[in-house]
């Protein structure tokens, strides 16, 4: 592994120390040198750090504190070691600093075996947070996504149309929802079996990630069946979309054809906003494409009558949540 060392001195001869310090550990690859905090923080940002060394002085010891505590505010560094190196007689500076956060205090008298081994420490600690992280990450992926498709479970759709209505009442901006099922997929299964089918649905997902925007949260609903939620999307150009995607799942070179229904539903009123109302919605305009052919798009046909029954649900569980 090439690790690479950041090295801050207010003078060249600092920077020349700690560097010979370093070289003779025989960890670190590549150095950067930088004369103070600000400039560090830039090199923090453009270049990728393994471990921070820094040459503590009388002088400079508050701007060394301040970076400490900076890089303890950035997610992205908290984990990157910080060893401060002073004179014997500025011991208590080394003291402060260790409790403000920095990783490890050394005097330049401190024998060489002794930094080797605790700068080797350190960094086989960094690789072990790294390793954990990543570890993390994929546990909560795995919590949020459907495992055959790699798209988001039928779980993190309920929170995120939840919290995505909420925004579209507050900046009183449309929202917009496709459900889109494959039609008779279960004929695939029967006929082609589940490893075919299987294949199908995770074409199909690469479809719907393609034609979606970053801003667009695209799902597996359930079974044969997605949802894609469109934020400040008007009906017209969610029909636009849907279109597209329709098109493109029947145009899916696969071992069978494969076609897709969609219903569209888009909130545009505030009596509208409510996430039970929205997917009633785009689930009707759904079976109104199923039953006019298939392979089809429908957008729902608002029912005046609705609004008020779902408005009570709504107000009713804003009541309870805020009891």
């Amino acid at each position: 592994m090439t690790n690479t060392a950041l090295i801050i001195g207010n003078s060249p001869e600092a920077r020349r120390t700690v560097a010979g310090i370093l070289e003779s550990t025989g960890q670190f690859q590549r150095k950067l040198y930088c004369a103070d905090g600000l400039r560090a923080i830039r090199w923090l940002q453009e270049h990728p750090i393994d471990m921070v060394c820094c040459d503590l002085t009388e002088h400079n010891f508050q701007e060394k504190i301040n970076l400490i505590q900076k890089m303890k505010d950035e997610p992205e560094w908290l984990d990157i070691p910080v060893l401060v190196f002073a004179r014997a007689a500025e011991r208590d500076l080394l003291i402060t600093c260790l409790e403000d956060g920095a990783s490890d205090g050394l005097t330049y008298q401190t024998a060489g075996e002794e930094i080797a081994a605790k700068v080797r420490w350190h960094l086989k600690n960094r690789q072990r947070i790294q390793s954990l992280c990543v570890s993390q990450k994929q546990l909560a992926r795995m919590a949020l996504c459907d495992s055959l498709t790699g798209l988001y479970n039928r779980g993190y759709f309920d929170a995120t149309l939840e919290k995505e209505v909420a925004r579209s009442r507050r900046s009183k901006k449309p929202l917009s929802l496709l459900l889109v099922d494959l039609d008779h997929f279960k004929r695939i299964n029967d006929t082609r079996g589940h490893l075919v089918g299987d294949r199908v649905l995770a074409k199909v997902a690469s479809v719907l990630r393609e034609q979606s925007r970053t801003s667009d949260t695209v799902c597996r609903y359930g079974g044969e069946e997605f949802a894609i939620i469109l934020p400040e999307t008007p009906g017209i150009h969610a029909q636009m979309v849907a279109e597209r995607i329709r098109r493109e799942i029947g145009a899916l070179k696969l071992d069978v054809p494969v076609t897709a229904s969609i219903g569209i539903k888009c909130a545009e009123l505030a009596n509208e906003l409510v996430p039970e109302f929205v997917i009633a919605g785009a689930d009707a305009a759904l079976y109104a494409a199923k039953r006019n052919g298939r392979n089809r798009c429908e957008l729902a046909v608002v029912e005046q009558n609705a609004y008020c029954d779902l408005h009570l649900v709504y107000s009713g569980i804003q009541a309870v949540a805020m009891a």
